[in-house]
């Protein structure tokens, strides 16, 4: 039996190396490939911090102006008395102007009893009948927006208006 052990010789198995190798290989490459890329992509500028002379033209351009709407409205209520005969009695109109020039506002301020005037007597020449639908308010809506413009330009040539809402509108 000692000779049998000594005739068999033991054969080990060597494994292979090479998908170990490809393997490494396949890692280190793909490493390279990232670094690469994220170094080619940051001084592109496509990643990362803007270079140097882009933010110095960033900085030369003047941010846009931002939205400086304001509002004025009517300090009293617009009341008006229609025929007996007619089937709304009472209008009682809130209104708001808007503009973006303080200085309209002021000048709105100062004619108010003027435009309230001009307002009253307009709402007064309404159809009552046209003013119970809504394209019938969009056309009051409208008109006042005309005659008030028409006002301003009388009053200050460079004030203006934007536009007029109806911030209540009851009607009995």
């Amino acid at each position: 039996m000692a000779e049998e052990n000594e005739n068999e010789v033991e054969y080990e198995v060597k494994k292979s190396k090479k998908p170990l190798i490809i393997l490494v290989v396949a890692i280190v490459l793909s490493l390279a490939a990232g670094g690469g890329g994220t170094f080619f992509a940051v001084k592109q500028g496509l990643i990362g911090a803007p270079a140097h002379e882009e933010e110095i033209a960033v900085c030369e351009e003047p941010p846009p102006p931002p939205d400086h709407t304001l509002y004025f409205e009517l300090t009293k209520p617009l009341v008006v008395n229609f025929a007996p005969n007619s089937s709304v009695r009472v209008v009682k109109v809130t209104l708001s102007m808007s503009t973006e020039d303080p200085a309209t506002i002021d000048v709105l301020k100062k004619n108010e009893p003027m435009l309230m005037n001009n307002l009253l007597m307009l709402i007064s020449a309404q159809n009552t009948d046209n003013l119970k639908t809504h394209d019938g308010k969009v056309a009051l809506r409208d008109a006042i927006f005309d005659d008030a413009t028409a006002m301003l330009e009388k009053m200050s040539p460079e004030a203006e208006i934007k536009d007029v809402f109806f911030t209540s509108f009851i009607m009995q």
